[in-house]
């Protein structure tokens, strides 16, 4: 058989459809080992870097709130605002962890529709960060959503 009729055949076509589904499967596995290393890593920084972080720099035990094999979100937190030291603040999600939420030029935030300023952020405000993690264990944020208060009276609101 020569080469032109077997690139043509039906068994050449079903090689190349078997190469591309074997490189999409690849791909994606190292997609989600990607996204695992990223989230393991932060929170590997996250016990390294609690001590200084949250305790005034002497030497905690294991993180609380946080069960073995249980990791913190790295993209991404909700919950109050605790301490505003500009650029960054300390939130305290519905985990029981604080994180340290690093502001830069720009993040956007939100409340309701209208962009405000970093200033305009308050001790006890509801927020919903999004962003990426940075090697001291800190949410770079890139979107600040400023919520209401919670409404436990009526059972609405977020559980925090």
């Amino acid at each position: 058989m020569d080469v032109k009729a077997f690139l043509q055949s039906k068994n050449f076509s079903r090689i190349l459809w078997g190469l591309g589904v074997a490189v999409a499967v690849i791909a994606v596995f190292q997609a989600g080992v990607f996204v695992g290393f990223r989230k393991a890593g932060f929170s590997y920084r996250l016990g390294d870097n609690y001590y200084r972080a949250f305790d005034g720099g002497r030497r905690g035990g294991p993180v609380p709130g946080l069960r073995p094999g249980e990791f913190p979100d790295a993209h991404g937190a909700a919950g109050r605002i605790v301490k505003i030291d500009p650029p960054t603040f300390v939130m305290e999600g519905d985990d029981r962890l604080e994180r340290i939420v690093v502001m830069n030029d720009d993040t956007v935030i939100r409340r309701f529709r209208d962009t405000i300023a970093p200033g305009d952020l308050q001790p006890d405000d509801y927020v919903v960060v999004i962003g990426s993690p940075d090697d001291q264990s800190r949410i770079s944020a890139k979107l600040i959503r400023v919520l209401p208060p919670p409404d436990f009276n009526r059972g609405a609101g977020l559980p925090f």
